[in-house]
């Protein structure tokens, strides 16, 4: 099946960085920018494309539009995006992810990448907010559970796709593995993580929801991870899952990892355990840690 992608012409490109068309021409010829030319000799960008730009030309990102302005509603989230007013933008968030409106989900955490905002920042400011709102909407029978699981796919899906656009650093030769407590279904919180991660050089594994501690010890040995980062964001039982996270720590210790927890199901759980190095509250934290 073909790969929908939504490549820019020329003129959408031009709009996005603030300049004219002949300057896309001229940065395209030199190199300066890359391009996808098609077979009539026309120039077809990927947002990526833009992304590497404004990151290498400062000056031009001052300017930038950040995303094509095609009507009033993208010229006022155009305004909130570079202005940084997650307050409102968490609502435009929030309203497109539960009507599946993911284009314009999309729209406005790739405005805030091309902004130059931090990855961190986007997630602690925007979309944990969100996603918050939809687990408790959901809780208080303001939202259905279907209407629920659209907005976190949606948000899922974005996530996915604003990974795609991030440049990474060079690699700096750490390993860390990020799984889920077995029985916690909630693992878009983790991704980010991962995410977060990636952008710092590390060389990321992602197991997620539903990863069992059987077998754990042999992926461990064969990873051999610096860091293993567990979240937790519901417990059924604590009585169950404490010995399996208890035996997730004693893994970490025999073969020196350090571990990370994170997650509202930590506050049912023991984490004193001497392989437990922090419990990560915030995505600044996992960045800075």
């Amino acid at each position: 099946m073909e790969q929908n992608i939504n490549y820019l012409n020329s003129e959408e490109a031009a709009r996005i960085l603030g300049v004219n068309v002949s300057s896309i021409k001229r940065w395209t010829d030199s190199g300066k920018l890359s391009c996808i030319q098609t077979k009539g000799g026309h120039r077809k960008f990927l947002m990526s494309h833009l992304a590497k730009f404004l990151e290498d030309n400062l000056k031009i990102s001052s300017r930038a539009n950040i995303f094509a302005i095609e009507n009033d509603y993208d010229l006022e989230i155009s305004y909130h995006v570079m202005k940084g007013n997650f307050i409102i933008l968490t609502d435009a968030i929030y309203n497109n992810a539960i009507n599946g409106n993911r284009h314009e989900v999309q729209k406005i955490l790739t405005g805030l990448y091309l902004g130059q905002y931090p990855l961190y920042e986007i997630y602690d400011h925007l979309l944990t907010p969100v996603l918050h709102r939809l687990g408790e909407n959901w809780a208080e029978g303001k939202l259905s559970i279907i209407e629920e699981h659209i907005g976190s796919q949606s948000i899922r899906d974005c996530i996915n796709r604003l990974q795609g656009i991030i440049t990474l650093p060079k690699a700096t030769g750490q390993i860390a593995l990020c799984i889920n407590t077995y029985e916690d279904l909630h693992d878009i919180a983790l991704k980010m993580v991962q995410n977060v991660l990636e952008f710092r050089g590390f060389l990321t594994f992602f197991s997620g929801e539903l990863t069992p501690v059987v077998d754990l010890d042999i992926i461990l040995d064969k990873l051999k991870p610096l860091r293993l980062y567990v979240s937790s964001t519901y417990v059924a039982d604590p009585g169950k899952t404490q010995p399996e996270v208890n035996q997730i720590f004693n893994l970490c210790a025999a073969r020196n990892i350090d571990g990370y927890v994170g997650g509202s199901g930590w506050d049912s759980l023991d984490y004193d355990h001497p392989a437990v190095k922090a419990r990560l509250k915030t995505f600044e934290q996992v960045y800075n840690v």
